[in-house]
């Protein structure tokens, strides 16, 4: 069916001048349209996929992926149910974990946090890996330590050695005055920072300190924290015996996650209307072609071109515009995927992370980089099959009537 002289045609036609070259012209403006939506199709959701990455990373590798519980949210001996997870290769990691709701008391200031009673003999936990050994030292053999995120820190005006009040309900008394909460001097030991909202939320405590503000018995926790080789295969974790139930990061941090999802979907919807529309263009532009090249259609299919090839000179005229955009535009977007910050500073443009680094993440996915290219490609394709077919119906008699 693709024969040379199918070929030949098609790519005359393709660039061909005639009394509609207003239809050149529309072509010509939908092969620029289709490369820049391919362009900024493959960009955006690059810049989206590296932003997501990021926030994984540095959100999802300090907040508990699953906790194990109980329904009073207390357990007594956690560790021992880390067996339950032996044969589980989801999950990477185990150890007994304090968290509950806090206020922290500063010089003139109060705020709310959350609190997390870390066990320091278990090296998996991510803001432990970033403590400066000398904050380590400290957090590890002073008694009632505290290390608090950069904005609590800030927020309360207070710097390492300074001494603060930590108050939690969960472990009030009732006394002939009245309920009274569960409270104690801590001494601020070091800062951490993620360039994440943690750093105003969360403070750490060691795992024996917590248990004692809380008033927990021996042994106990809030439960057996879990990390994961990839936090959102929470499916793939092993049901657990009555009594017992997981408490995951999508309960307190989904909705973020889905947020960022459901704003890369509408992004990639909107660009990839921009190719739809060039695509119609290509379509358009073909129509005009069509009806401008019909006497000629009749003459060739009077020297023996059959309807079959006619169809196919048409969609290789339809397909070059399509082809041509999609590559380029492909290749222009990897192009400004791998040097987007280059680009940027040629322009002026400083990007500023929250984290206070200068650089747009950057994410490219293979299977991603393909599904754009292939539906490019179709998308063009199936803008060229009606005219195509129209012009293989063209009737010869009819066509040259009035020639």
């Amino acid at each position: 069916m693709f024969q040379p002289l199918t070929l030949m045609l098609g790519l005359r036609y393709a660039g061909a001048r005639g009394r509609r070259s207003f239809a050149s012209f529309v072509s010509g403006f939908s092969t620029i349209g289709i490369l820049l939506g391919v362009a900024a199709l493959i960009l955006v959701s690059a810049v989206m996929n590296g932003f997501e990455q990021q926030l994984k990373d540095r959100l999802l590798g300090v907040i508990p992926h699953a906790l194990v519980t109980g329904d009073q949210r207390r357990l007594a001996e956690p560790s021992q149910y880390a067996a339950l997870f032996d044969g589980a290769a989801v999950v990477a990691a185990s150890a007994p974990f304090i968290s509950a709701e806090a206020m922290v008391q500063g010089p003139g200031h109060l705020t709310g946090v959350e609190l997390y009673g870390l066990d320091l003999a278990n090296d998996q936990d991510r803001l432990l890996q970033g403590l400066d050994p000398r904050t380590r030292e400290y957090f590890e053999y002073l008694p009632y330590g505290l290390v608090m995120g950069v904005g609590v820190a800030r927020s309360l005006g207070v710097v390492p050695g300074d001494q603060v009040r930590v108050t939690v309900t969960e472990g009030s008394r009732f006394t002939p005055l009245g309920r009274v909460p569960s409270q104690r001097i801590f001494t601020l030991v070091g800062t951490f920072s993620t360039g994440q909202d943690v750093d105003n939320q969360v403070v750490l405590a060691r795992l024996e300190d917590a248990a004692r503000l809380l008033r927990y018995g021996d042994g106990e926790a809030s439960g057996l924290r879990l990390w994961l080789t990839d936090p959102f295969e929470l499916e793939r974790l092993p049901a657990l015996p009555a009594g017992l139930k997981y408490e995951s990061w999508q309960q307190s941090r989904g909705e973020l996650f889905q947020a960022v999802a459901m704003e890369k979907r509408l992004m990639s919807l909107m660009l990839a209307l921009i190719i739809l529309v060039a695509a119609f263009n290509i379509l358009s532009a073909m129509v005009m072609v069509v009806t401008d090249k019909e006497a000629e259609i009749a003459m060739l299919q009077t020297l023996g071109l059959n309807r079959e090839r006619v169809m196919a000179v048409f969609m290789i005229q339809g397909g070059f515009s399509g082809v041509l955009g999609s590559l380029l535009g492909f290749a222009l977007g990897l192009l400004l995927c791998l040097n987007l910050d280059g680009v940027l500073n040629t322009f002026g443009i400083n990007f500023y992370s929250a984290a206070g680094g200068s650089q747009l993440p950057v994410l490219l996915l293979p299977g991603q980089l393909i599904l754009i290219l292939v539906s490019t490609l179709l998308l063009c394709v199936l803008a060229s099959l009606y005219p195509a077919w129209r012009a293989s119906r063209v009737h010869p008699a009819e066509a040259l009537r009035y020639e």
